[in-house]
């Protein structure tokens, strides 16, 4: 069957109307549940190895995809073409969360804009690993700010790119199983992608796994930003395109800081700088040439432009599957 041009609106529609399940029944704790046991199994066999950090996700990988695929046995009997989209429609839904995106963003912005620093602190620490205790209020937006634009690209637009993608390629199983790859992955380098002496080794594969499957969405995603930002009052496309550009290797990861630095021209902002992770100072450039005193409506107008570039990617990628779906040759 040719690709289904409804599955990305529908996934981002559910998105919207349920938002994350509590975290005790959420398929993403499966996940690392999986991770942890089949680290410990690695560990037994191979230490704290390249090897055994691989192969610990490789096998989290095969099962949580064998898991998707029992899910969707079921549904692949009935004689209807549109029943195997209903799983796959779940699976996109509970691998992308712009509403948890936006609504952990809300918690730094309500007492951000009451003048309750002390909250607002505690509420920017759940999104970010740099240490928080002694952020002024400036330093809290932009902390809030540059976590909505980074998790914009991992946690949203990534999904819709692998799930379209996989679409082209696989159908409904097939935009499904991208898209959870995808999110094991990045699960995988949140776990393990540390620069530590326990994770050292074990996390390369699934560091670098993940940064291979955010290298195209990324550069995809700055075009998106700018568009997008033609539709929120108060941010510039052309400053998000050129800072955006500009700006793009300003980040040791290599892909945060083409959504970062595109945020930063189109909210008129300076983020990144030095931050200190337990204690440990870390020198890291600034993006952006712009102020460096962020305020709650800096925060607000950023989570107002991740809405609108979900938007955005989901609308041109769902074009793309419109396309191929009615314009295939004989």
């Amino acid at each position: 069957m040719f690709p289904c041009p409804f599955i990305l609106p529908a996934a981002l529609l559910l998105d919207i109307l349920a938002g994350d399940p509590p975290n005790r029944f959420h398929p993403v704790c499966l996940i690392g549940w999986c991770a942890r046991r089949m680290e410990a199994l690695a560990r037994r066999l191979w230490g704290g190895t390249f090897m055994a950090g691989m192969t610990a996700a490789l096998g989290t990988c095969a099962a949580i995809w064998f898991a998707c695929a029992v899910f969707f046995l079921p549904f692949s009997l009935s004689s209807s073409p549109w029943i195997p989209w209903i799983p796959a429609v779940l699976v996109i839904y509970i691998c992308m969360a712009p509403r948890g995106l936006a609504e952990h963003a809300l918690r730094v912005a309500k007492p951000l804009r009451t003048g309750n620093d002390g909250d607002a602190r505690r509420a920017v620490s759940m999104i970010v690993g740099r240490d928080t205790e002694r952020l002024d209020r400036h330093g809290i937006a932009r902390a809030a700010i540059e976590s909505v634009a980074e998790n914009l690209t991992d946690g949203v637009f990534s999904t819709l790119f692998w799930a379209a993608a996989g679409c082209l390629i696989g159908g409904a199983f097939g935009a499904a199983s991208a898209a959870l790859v995808h999110r094991v992955f990045n699960i995988l380098d949140a776990m393990w992608g540390k620069k530590n002496d326990q994770y050292r080794h074990f996390g390369t594969f699934a560091a670098r796994t993940d940064d291979a499957l955010n290298f195209i969405p990324a550069r995809l995603i700055l075009p998106c930003i700018s568009v997008a930002s033609l539709f929120v009052k108060g941010a510039s496309a052309r400053m998000a395109l050129t800072v955006g550009w500009t700006c793009r290797h300003s980040h040791a990861s290599p892909n945060s800081a083409w959504s970062e630095a595109a945020f930063a021209g189109a909210l008129g902002l300076r983020i990144g700088g030095p931050v200190s992770y337990q204690g440990i100072p870390a020198d890291y450039p600034w993006i952006g040439f712009g102020r460096t005193e962020a305020t709650v409506r800096d925060l607000a107008l950023a989570i107002r432009l991740m809405w609108m570039t979900t938007f955005t990617g989901t609308l041109i990628f769902s074009l793309i599957l419109f396309f191929f779906s009615h314009f295939q040759p004989s």
